[in-house]
């Protein structure tokens, strides 16, 4: 994208730009995706069509996509960074360049999730309390344990408020790890500075385009709950490749758009321009 101006972008001219970057990057994206995501899904298709489960075989198969998805974020950041600088980058040279940072990305990972989990807790105390309270309520025959019971299930769900907005202020946390090669505790701090008055659109922004990379994904879910069910075993199998293909395709937006977010907030915030930007991103 040469010829690009950084300067203080709306919703809907970052959904604009962060589809644009879609197109134009798609073929080293999806190239990125497919790289670090075959061996997930064909473990996932093997587990799909094996008659039996194995619990040692779905932790392997997580820990294969946590760290090839580490991978993924980091390089595809690289892409969408260079090449929104002006600065084109091809998918060999981004992995290259992102597999240093592979350990780093899972600290991150890990770190956020434990954060966003321990700030769901209250919510989820709240709501599970609710839950057992109108249940015994409901068995006792006790109206008004059953009312006071939901009441806190609603207590609960408008607590959820807190761990969404945790998680708004580290949104950025990975762009700013990759981006300015800072260890996994900085980048976290350095997304929550950033965010800081600004969470409420973000976690906007994050909706839409959650709605825009799940509800194909959703919609599959439903039609392999459909006809995946029962003895019909290569359905299921259909079914998990369909879902894996579609989910490689449409998750670089996501990155895009957070890519977008973290350079919008530096301009917002630190007044960059592109040739400040330009001169830090590491090469």
């Amino acid at each position: 994208m040469n010829g690009v101006t950084l300067r203080p972008l709306s919703m809907g001219e970052m959904l604009d730009q962060a589809f644009s970057l879609f197109r134009q990057l798609f073929v080293p994206l999806v190239v990125v995706q497919v790289i670090t995501s075959s061996l997930p899904l064909l473990l996932n298709l093997y587990s799909a069509a094996s008659e039996s489960t194995s619990t040692l075989r779905s932790l392997g198969t997580y820990l294969v996509a946590f760290v090839l998805g580490s991978l993924a974020s980091a390089a595809t950041a690289y892409i969408i960074s260079e090449n929104y600088l002006g600065r084109p980058l091809g998918a060999a040279d981004a992995l290259r360049r992102a597999v240093p940072r592979i350990g780093d990305v899972m600290l991150l990972s890990l770190g956020v999730g434990f954060v966003v989990v321990i700030a769901a807790l209250p919510a989820l105390l709240v709501i599970g309390a609710g839950s057992a309270f109108a249940a015994l309520g409901g068995t006792g025959g006790a109206t008004g344990a059953v009312g006071g019971g939901l009441l806190l299930v609603l207590v609960g769900l408008a607590l959820l408020v807190i761990p969404f907005a945790v998680f708004s202020g580290l949104s950025i946390a990975t762009p700013s790890l990759v981006l300015e090669h800072v260890a996994a505790g900085r980048a976290m701090s350095r997304s929550w500075q950033l965010t800081k008055g600004f969470r409420l659109r973000i976690i906007g922004l994050l909706f839409v385009v959650m709605v825009i990379v799940l509800l194909p994904m959703f919609a599959l879910g439903i039609l392999g709950g459909m006809f995946g069910t029962g003895e019909s075993r290569s359905m299921t199998v259909l079914f998990t490749a369909i879902i894996g293909i579609v989910s490689l395709i449409i998750t670089p937006l996501l990155y895009c758009v957070l890519t977008l977010l973290y350079y919008d907030l530096r301009v917002r915030k630190e007044g960059y321009d592109l040739e400040v930007l330009a001169s830090e991103l590491p090469g």
